[in-house]
C-alpha cells in the first residue's frame, strides 16, 4: 500500500478497511513499517502519513466487518505480511 493516510470521512477515503485480530479471518496481512521507502509499491507494508499530498492511498476505518472493503490484520514481521485472499479484488490496487 505504500504510503497510507486515515481519512475521517467515508466519502474522502479510497476503501474501507476493518482491523480484525485473527489472522485467518484477515484478506490482507499488513506490516507496519517507518520508512516510506521500504513501503513504496507493496500491498502488505504500510507506512502511515500525516499529508493528503505524500499518501498513495487514503483510508478510512470502520467497526464493521460487512461495511468494509478490506479486512487486515497487523503483524510484527514483513516475512509474514501478504495477503491471505489471493483474488481479492484490491490486489495490486492499494498502493497507486
Amino acid at each position: 500500500m505504500a504510503l497510507v493516510k486515515i481519512k475521517k470521512s467515508r466519502s474522502a477515503s479510497d476503501f474501507l478497511v476493518c482491523k480484525v485480530t485473527s489472522r485467518a479471518a484477515a484478506d490482507l496481512l499488513v506490516c507496519k513499517v517507518s520508512s516510506r521507502v521500504t513501503a513504496k509499491g507493496n500491498d502488505e507494508l504500510w507506512c502511515f502519513v500525516d499529508s493528503d499530498s505524500a499518501a498513495n492511498s487514503n483510508i478510512c476505518m470502520v467497526n464493521s466487518r460487512s461495511a468494509a472493503d478490506l479486512l487486515v490484520c497487523y503483524v510484527t514481521s514483513r516475512e509474514m505480511a501478504g495477503w491471505n485472499n489471493k483474488k481479492h479484488k484490491l490486489v495490486g490496487k492499494i498502493f497507486k
